[in-house]
């Protein structure tokens, strides 16, 4: 059986003009958990933002008082600590939260579309609720493969940078 996932949206902190479309912005955390996989009907709340918006949760949540791109804060935690959900009902992974600004300077600088940043964004956001890190070099590298499996099956170029140094 085919998993059933949710995606809701919410941009209502981005100016009407600047807001992207519902459709693509499913389409990319939907593409993320089928292949990443997530096997099990879950559900999951994208947040688009601005720096203000990322800034005041870094700096709450991370202890980091400056912006980000992505956040991503994941419920399984508490859902490993004995939490049950009815049989049917689709698990809650988290909430990845993107800030606008950061997603549209990060594409200028690496000569990406803003499509394509905000997609690899979303994509590195969701595979973080569904467990994925990128802490060792191991770990940056399967997460790697995953994004460009994602973003290959929506049809989206990417320029990779490299994002975080690798090695010590």
């Amino acid at each position: 059986m085919d998993p059933s996932h949710s995606v809701t949206v919410r941009q209502s902190e981005i100016p009407s003009d600047r807001r992207r479309p519902l459709a693509f912005l499913r389409k990319v955390a939907l593409t993320t958990l089928k292949l990443a996989p997530c096997l099990e009907n879950a559900e999951l709340c994208l947040t688009l933002t601005d720096d203000d918006g990322i800034q005041s949760l870094n700096a709450r949540y991370r202890g980091q008082d400056k912006s980000t791109d992505v956040l991503s804060f994941r419920l399984e935690d508490e859902q490993e600590s004995g939490f049950w959900l009815p049989e049917g009902m689709p698990r809650p992974l988290g909430d990845v939260i993107v800030s606008l600004d950061t997603v549209e300077r990060q594409a200028a600088e690496s000569a990406n579309s803003v499509e394509s940043e905000l997609a690899w964004v979303i994509c590195h956001g969701t595979l973080h609720l569904l467990g994925f890190d990128h802490r060792t070099d191991a770990e940056l590298q399967e997460m790697r493969e995953r994004e460009r499996t994602v973003l290959s099956a929506l049809g989206i170029a990417r320029s990779w940078p490299e994002l975080w140094p690798v090695g010590p």
